[in-house]
């Protein structure tokens, strides 16, 4: 029975095929027309979606057709009702369905080239979801932000069970978080459309709808910023409320500063004039094939082609694989390979195989793919111990910098909550699927799971202001960051690789820290070491023993004889 109730309902074929005829009729009547609202509502991809679907997947309410008939989220629809007839008696007299819903009805095709999936509902079941939707999610949007909108007219005891008035309450995380799902939005210009109903005027609802979604970004949002009140959402180029807080969010991709590699063009002019010059200089010497200019341009080649230094070259590459076979000395195989050529190292290693392979034998070892690495950066434990400050800032992901002369690494502050988890997974599922440009958040994502490996991370994070953590322990947090990064593609943004690469640098630079991972990796870490040092040791004693057996040895250390 309940795996009935969720299936989808079959398609009719005859409404397919009038729904097919329509879109061709409006796109042949004007272009602009059938066009005018494009694709923004995604499903989830499904490699997001198998890391954790209940952080996809709507728990308590419904919002557009992609999950309407889940039996499970049917107890919504009185509340969804509720807000229909309160809307109704705000149009003073005015009926819902003369009035919203068949409005509705004239933008079905426009509603339905919003989303992903082919909707195949009929013209009035489609307009009576949307329109009971859109009360609702305009009506929750409304309660939600109404400390902040004195404005606001919206009755606080009906939603009251739905939307606790402390901002507090399981089922009001689960709305919350049910509401900031990708595949439960809601196109804007349906909300926009009720307003103009409801204020008379096109100017005022979107005026109307701007500061709402104001302020709903500021709530939402996991980062610390206050939007101005002049700022400019441009609301009729966003399609949904996810994609509003995203580009909040995330700085604009048209800057090519943020998504494309700086060139210093003053050093690449200057360097390219010298390369010129010697260029010029070396080919005009070449072309003198008289005395010593002959012997000058003929000697790089005779040094680079001669036989000392190609021995010099495979000299560490034969050593290794002595060393290699050697157990007693296999703790040097590792040290030493930091001297040889890893093409060099794999050209032999080919070679060797395809001897293996003439001769029959079935001993190659299969080299499996490389699957995807967490990025390499240090922990905010080691960039601490490195002397690396952090500080906290008011902003979008484009305030993320690092200072190289002061060693200062800039992060945006971030509040992690009940409902954060579930907004940044969306806003990754919403830039994988929808962002034209460089996956900023996705890459930022990846950027925080590299840093904080542990509770002393997030503590330290906490300490400078960063993270303002209203979970239950810092292990949840390092938890959340790090199965983020299990679930985000790989992607690169030049401005913040820039700062990768610096934070790398700097921690590499640092005197302490290369004598410290020497000392851990090479010595105490590697018990093959001090046994080595130890054998070393032993026969040193060993063998001057037997040489002063043979040899009188008193006079090596100046002691005369009796």
């Amino acid at each position: 029975m309940e795996a009935k109730a969720n299936a989808q309902p079959k398609i009719d074929e005859n409404d397919w095929v009038i729904q097919v005829k329509e879109s061709l009729d409006l796109l042949q009547e004007g272009k602009e027309e059938g066009e005018e609202f494009s694709l923004s509502i995604f499903n989830v991809p499904k490699e997001l979606l198998a890391q954790k679907p209940e952080a996809y997947t709507p728990q308590s309410v419904s919002i557009g057709p992609y999950h309407h008939w889940r039996s499970e989220l049917y107890d919504m629809e009185r509340y969804k009702l509720a807000a229909a007839r309160r809307f109704q008696k705000r149009m003073e007299g005015h009926k819902f369905e003369p009035v919203v819903v068949e409005e509705f009805k004239k933008w079905d095709l426009q509603i339905r080239n919003c989303y992903h999936k082919f909707i195949d509902y009929k013209d009035e079941t489609f307009a009576w979801i949307m329109a009971l939707d859109a009360t609702f999610l305009l009506e929750c949007l409304q309660f939600y932000v109404r400390h902040a909108d004195k404005s606001s007219d919206v009755d606080v005891k009906q939603l009251g069970r739905v939307l606790h008035p402390t901002g507090t309450g399981s089922t009001h995380n689960s709305t919350i978080r049910d509401l900031m799902m990708l595949e439960n939005q809601l196109p804007l210009f349906l909300l926009q459309n009720l307003l103009e109903l409801q204020l008379g005027s096109r100017a005022k609802a979107e005026e109307r709808l701007s500061s709402l979604l104001r302020l709903v970004c500021q709530e939402l949002s996991p980062f610390s910023f206050k939007l101005p009140e002049d700022s400019k959402l441009n609301i009729n180029e966003k399609g949904h409320v996810l994609e509003v807080l995203y580009y909040a969010i995330v700085p604009d991709s048209s800057n090519q500063s943020l998504t494309e590699e700086p060139k210093d063009t003053a050093d690449t002019e200057n360097m390219s004039t010298v390369t010129n010059a010697f260029s010029l200089l070396w080919k005009t010497l070449s072309s003198i094939k008289v005395g010593p200019f002959r012997f000058l341009t003929d000697l790089p080649r005779r040094v680079l082609n001669g036989r000392p230094l190609r021995f010099l070259m495979k000299l560490p590459l034969h050593l290794l694989s002595i060393i290699g076979n050697l157990p007693a000395l296999s703790a040097l195989k590792k040290p030493l390979s930091l001297f040889v050529d890893k093409d060099e190292i794999k050209s032999d290693k080919e070679d060797a195989e395809g001897d293996e392979e003439d001769k029959g034998e079935e001993s190659v070892v299969k080299i499996i793919p490389p699957t995807r690495d967490e990025l390499a950066i240090p922990s905010v434990a080691d960039l601490y111990s490195a002397g690396v400050k952090f500080v906290p800032t008011d902003g979008d992901l484009a305030t993320i910098q690092f200072d190289e002369k002061t060693a200062t690494l800039y992060l945006p502050k971030v509040r992690l909550d009940a409902n954060t988890e579930v907004v940044l997974r969306n806003l990754v599922a919403f830039e994988s699927s929808a962002a034209p440009g460089a996956l900023v958040f996705t890459r930022y994502a990846d950027f925080m799971n590299g840093m904080i490996d542990s509770e002393e991370d997030v503590k330290l994070l906490k300490q400078s202001g960063i993270i303002s953590n209203h979970l239950q322990n810092d292990g949840e947090v390092a938890s959340l960051w790090n199965s983020m990064g299990k679930c985000v593609p790989l992607t690169k943004v030049a401005y913040l690789d820039k700062v990768i690469k610096d934070i790398n640098q700097h921690y590499n630079r640092k005197w302490n820290v290369i004598v410290v991972e020497f000392l851990n990796e090479r010595v105490f870490g590697s018990w093959k070491f001090l046994s080595l040092l130890a054998a070393a040791i032993l026969l040193a004693v060993t063998c001057l023993q037997a040489f002063c057996s043979v040899y009188d040895c008193k006079k090596w250390f100046n002691e005369s004889s009796p």
